[in-house]
Order: C-alpha cells, then sequence, then structure tokens
C-alpha cells in the first residue's frame, strides 16, 4: 500500500470513528491499529496511543507516515511499554507536546533530553543576540531583530504508578521480562470496557492473573508461548499486533490480525 494510500485510509477511518462517536454516548471509545505495537484509542474527548510515536521500520517491524497534525490541539497521552526503537521514538515524542506514561529508562531519556536541547537553545540565543548587537552597532540607523527559535516544550510525565487514574481511563501497569530493559504490560479500562496490551514480553506467567478483558492485544511470539502452555489470556477477542505486513500467525484461527489504519470493533 502506497503512501498516500495508507493515509487516506488513516484519515478516512478516524474521520468514521468521529461519526460512530457522535452518533453514540460520549463516553464510547473506538480503536484504529496504526502500525506494529500502535494502536489509537478515543472517545471524543481523550486520545491514547500505545507504543507511539516509534521509529519507523526499527528491527524490519512495519513502516509508518502519520499525519501528526490531525492531532493538533488534541488532548493526547502516549503509553510506553518499553525504550526499544520499536516502540518509541523520542526525537518525533519531544516535538509533539503529547503527555506520556512510560517506564522510568524512557522518563529519564526524554527528561534529560529536555535539558540538553534548552541548553542548546540558549547558545543559539546567545549568538544571535549577539550578532544583531554588532549588526546594531555597525547599522545604528536601523533597528536590527532577529528570529529566536521557538522554547523546547516539556515532556508532560504521568508518574508510573501500580494503578494510575487518567481522565477517564484506569490503567494497571504490569511489569514483565522483555529483552534485558525495562517493560511494563498494561490493563487499560475506559468506558466499561477492558483491554490488555502485551507490549514486547514473551514472557506467559503474568497471563494467569489477568482479569476477562474485551480485547487482547498480543504480539505473534506471545501468542504462540501462550497457546502452547494453555495459557492465553481469557479475552472476548485476540488482536494479534506487532506483526509484520502480511505475515501470517499460525494457530491463530480466531484473532484479528490488522492492516494499518483498521478499525478495531469493540463489541
Amino acid at each position: 500500500m502506497t503512501y498516500l494510500r495508507k493515509i487516506r485510509t488513516l484519515i478516512l477511518s478516524l474521520a468514521v470513528c468521529g461519526v460512530f462517536l457522535s452518533a453514540a454516548s460520549a463516553r464510547d471509545v473506538s480503536m484504529n491499529f496504526i502500525a506494529n505495537a500502535t494502536v489509537r484509542i478515543t472517545d471524543g474527548e481523550y486520545i491514547l496511543f500505545t507504543d507511539f510515536p516509534y521509529v519507523s521500520g526499527a528491527f524490519e517491524h512495519m513502516d509508518y507516515q502519520y499525519p501528526f497534525f490531525v492531532e493538533q490541539d488534541n488532548n493526547v497521552t502516549t503509553l510506553i511499554t518499553s525504550r526499544m526503537a520499536d516502540h518509541f521514538d523520542p526525537e518525533i515524542f519531544m516535538t509533539l507536546g503529547w503527555k506520556i506514561i512510560a517506564p522510568n529508562e524512557v522518563v529519564s531519556d526524554i527528561e534529560d533530553r529536555y535539558i540538553d536541547l534548552n541548553i542548546a537553545r540558549d547558545k543559539i540565543v546567545a549568538d544571535l543576540e549577539l550578532n544583531r548587537k554588532i549588526d546594531q552597532a555597525l547599522k545604528p540607523d536601523q533597528i536590527i531583530t532577529v528570529t529566536l527559535p521557538d522554547p523546547i516544550v516539556k515532556p508532560k510525565v504521568i508518574p508510573m504508578k501500580k494503578t494510575i487514574n487518567h481522565g477517564p481511563m484506569k490503567i494497571t501497569s504490569i511489569k514483565t521480562e522483555s529483552a534485558q530493559t525495562e517493560h511494563y504490560s498494561y490493563i487499560l479500562e475506559w468506558s466499561d470496557k477492558t483491554f490488555y496490551f502485551s507490549g514486547d514480553t514473551g514472557d506467559v506467567a503474568h497471563l494467569s492473573a489477568l482479569p476477562e478483558v474485551d480485547i487482547a492485544f498480543i504480539s505473534p511470539w506471545l501468542f504462540e508461548n501462550a497457546r502452547k502452555e494453555d495459557a492465553l489470556p481469557n479475552a472476548k477477542k485476540i488482536v494479534i499486533y506487532q506483526h509484520k505486513d502480511n505475515e501470517i500467525i499460525p494457530n491463530c484461527f480466531d484473532c484479528v490480525v490488522p492492516v494499518q489504519g483498521e478499525y478495531i470493533a469493540i463489541e
């Protein structure tokens, strides 16, 4: 699918979600699969992304080009499972002004980036002001002005806790194993619906303690590990995410394997 077709599909899907929301109560939520481990969830007032933005194509996972302009002035939060590049891109995030819920490794990194960016901006501002003064001294009959770089937006961090209440959402963080990095899976309760997001983990140990969920979003490898150990989550629907384009998931006969931009029905 070409870039323009993907963008059209995504924007059309978001528009369809808006129609459903306006026709239903304001508490209803809708979902779109964006790419990799990214799902966009909204009730028309709040928007939650999972593992987004990430580095497009990282570790041979899905490429994407998201129209970030559609989120301008929206109330957006992103929920991050780990610092890995296929789950988070701090450089893009720092330009967005979104809120973030993330492991301490991620938060520490973006806070350090904020300090470094401010130091770099202060140096640019100082150099511009010095050059302005020199130009003003050389051209006393003119008013010399300069355009300063925009201020650096401070990251809006929502502290990681076992239970996080954020607007209409209740998020339960579950520390799970993955690639020797700090990693969390999450349970999201929103509008009388419950969702599970595995992230990158392949560890099935925590699955038996999960409540019944309306939709479980799990990776192909966690699905296979859980299937072999008869430990699949108690879910009305299983959606495979963090898959590759056109990937076939063996033994996943009742699963949903979405394409980019696809609307995920919540029953």
